[in-house]
Formats: structure tokens, sequence, C-alpha cells
């Protein structure tokens, strides 16, 4: 079965691809890095056909395992299983994200005496803040928890809060009164990366999406 699937893909050259492919996408990419990249990918490959499903870094992992999507655009997790391969796109550093208006006093006290607006800890960044909140001793008071870097930013806009958040240069919340703020020298990074089955069918076209994901990140 899986040797038909890639017939069609086989057969054609690597300036020539068509088909479809259903790319997972975890929700933080969606309105910076994934339509940037698909836009390059149609101009290189007009005739292939991307079908985007979202969800968060594990649900996304499970349906690549049951082959109901072809690839997934993941936080890169603690562990990741053998039969997998996962191509590193970006490294985003975790940054206190504050409205404008907040002063500017360290991070431990900012996060100590404000509302945290919480990223989902069913999410691996949710998780990997936890971890470093958890190493550097801060107890937060927690106002809510969100999945989407949109809705986390409006919040803080709307000095409700603070967060911490992956710092990534092509999100789509520049146009708020918004202040990022380092956490610490080489502190946590999140890795985005392109996540696929080891002998993949689909590998042109995989190897496609790859390329204008990492054209993206460049821009």
């Amino acid at each position: 079965m899986a040797a038909y699937d890639g017939l069609a893909e086989k057969v054609k050259s690597n300036n020539d691809l068509s088909g479809e492919i259903t790319l997972g996408a975890v929700p933080t990419t969606l309105t910076g890095l994934v339509p940037i990249a698909l836009a390059r990918l149609k101009s290189v490959h007009p005739d292939i056909h991307v079908r985007i499903v979202p969800g968060l870094t594990n649900q996304l992992l499970l349906q690549l395992d049951r082959g109901q999507i072809q690839a997934a655009i993941i936080s890169r997790p603690d562990v990741l299983p053998n039969t997998l391969e996962f191509s590193e796109i970006v490294a985003e550093k975790l940054v206190l994200l504050v409205s404008e208006n907040t002063s500017d006093l360290p991070p431990k006290e900012l996060l100590g005496a404000s509302p945290f607006i919480r990223f989902t800890r069913d999410a691996v960044v949710g998780r990997q803040i936890e971890t470093w909140l958890q190493r550097k001793g801060i107890e937060v008071k927690d106002a809510m928890e969100l999945e989407s870097l949109e809705a986390i930013s409006s919040m803080v806009a709307a000095e409700l809060g603070v967060s911490i958040i992956p710092d990534s240069r092509l999100a789509a919340y520049d146009h708020l009164r918004l202040k990022r703020i380092p956490l610490e020298t080489n502190g946590p990074k999140r890795i985005v990366g392109l996540a696929s089955m080891t002998a993949s069918p689909h590998t042109k076209m995989i190897d496609a999406v790859t390329a204008a994901l990492l054209e993206a990140a460049d821009s």
C-alpha cells in the first residue's frame, strides 16, 4: 500500500511535483510561519495541494503514527519516536510578554506580582514554561490558560496579566502595544520542526514543504 501511494510521486521530477499532502500544524504557526511557507510552496509547485489539520504536538504525533496526516509542524518534544524523522525549522527563545505600559523590572519580579496568562500545559511549550518556572522557583498567580498565541497577546495588551511565549519573528501580534523581555541569558528555546514517518512514500513532497518552511523562517 505504501509503495502504491508513492507511485505517482516517484514518476515525477523534483520540479514537477503534484498531488495532495495533509499537513498538521501547531496553532502558534498558523498565522505566521505556515501561510508564508505555503505561499512559497505554491509558487514553486502549483500542483501540490495542502490540507491543514491544526492540533497540539501530541495530538499530531498520534495522527502521524496512524497515517491520518503525512507530516506535522510541531514543537519538538523531549522524546521523539525512532519511527519519525524530524527536520528543525527554527529555534525560538521564550520571552516574557508584557503590555507597553509595564514598568521595566526583572522578569522574576513581574511574574511574581502580575496575573499570569499561561500557555496551555497540554502543549510542549506550555510544559517547557512550567519547567522553567519551577526551576527558577517562581510562583505565579494563574489568571487563565490559553492555547492561542493571538488570544494570549490580546489579553496581555489589554493589561490583564503577563505571559511567557515563544518569540517568533513571524508572529501576527506586532500591531499590539507589547514588550518582549528576555527571560535570561541563554534562556530556554522552543524548537519548531517538521516531523514525518521514516521512509514515507511522500518524501519528495515533504522535502518541498521543508524547503518552503526554511525559506519562510529565514524571511
